[in-house]
């Protein structure tokens, strides 16, 4: 008979696996700004937040933090090389405030983990406190990061538009936060659990509204597509009657 220790493992792996999917599920997006060298309107937050969520799950699954964890260790310092990236991205294609707010987020991260790795393991000296203090920070930061998207959903009610939405980027929170709320459940894990079962409310709220604003979406696109062909056509109606004009006038002068 399979233990319940070996199903907990096989569907941490899955969760690794769907975290990565997660972690990953923005890079159509990153190429876009890349190619565009401008981040438009694509908000910074969820990816600013999901940063500073995995390095408090890194701090969380450290051996001297919270021992045998070495499935969150993985998966989130992964998530960290990857979230700095889209960061560095963020810093390169955005300007002013927005710029200057990435920056100053980034710094306060780095500052603030660094001080409770710092007091943890100074004040802390048994692994229930040390898990205790980090796993409560965890579950706040966590849900933070699961709902950091009610910007962009605000954004989608006011616009009714779900085109700066990704709908593989809800799908994959779906799907992550499910495995890993069932991981923590097996194996009863109160700090694990919290984060990642609201994480799949915040999901199925993202795609009811994708559902809900689709159609509208396309109708706004396909509205955009016709204004700038219009525009288009009427520079090349311009362009012929000024030179139709120039033409008249040099004949005319000729004459």
């Amino acid at each position: 008979m399979v233990s319940s220790n070996t199903i907990r493992t096989a569907i941490g792996v899955i969760g690794n696996g769907t975290a990565l999917v997660l972690f990953l599920s923005p890079v159509p997006t990153f190429i876009g700004i890349w190619k565009k060298r401008s981040v438009e309107q694509y908000s910074p937050i969820p990816y600013v937040a999901t940063l500073l969520n995995c390095m408090m799950w890194v701090l969380y699954g450290l051996p001297v933090v919270h021992p045998h964890s070495m499935l969150v260790i993985t998966i989130n310092g992964t998530g960290m090389a990857i979230q700095l990236t889209y960061v560095t991205l963020f810093l390169l294609y955005s300007a002013g405030a927005v710029r200057r707010k990435v920056v100053l987020l980034l710094a306060g991260e780095v500052a603030f983990v660094g001080a409770v790795a710092a007091l943890v393991l100074t004040l802390a000296h048994t692994y229930e406190r040390r898990s205790m203090v980090v796993g409560v920070l965890c579950v706040l930061f966590g849900t933070g990061m699961y709902a950091a998207p009610l910007a962009v959903m605000k954004m989608v009610i006011q616009t009714k538009s779900v085109e700066y939405m990704p709908l593989f980027l809800s799908l994959a929170s779906l799907v992550n936060g499910i495995c890993w709320t069932a991981y923590a459940l097996i194996k009863f894990d109160l700090y694990i659990t919290i984060p990642n079962g609201l994480g799949v409310l915040f999901a199925l709220a993202q795609l009811v509204l994708y559902a809900i604003y689709y159609k509208s979406t396309q109708q706004i696109i396909e509205a955009r597509k016709r204004k700038v062909d219009q525009v288009a056509m009427t520079e090349v109606v311009v362009d012929a009657t000024t030179r139709a004009r120039a033409s008249n006038n040099n004949n005319g002068s000729g004459y």
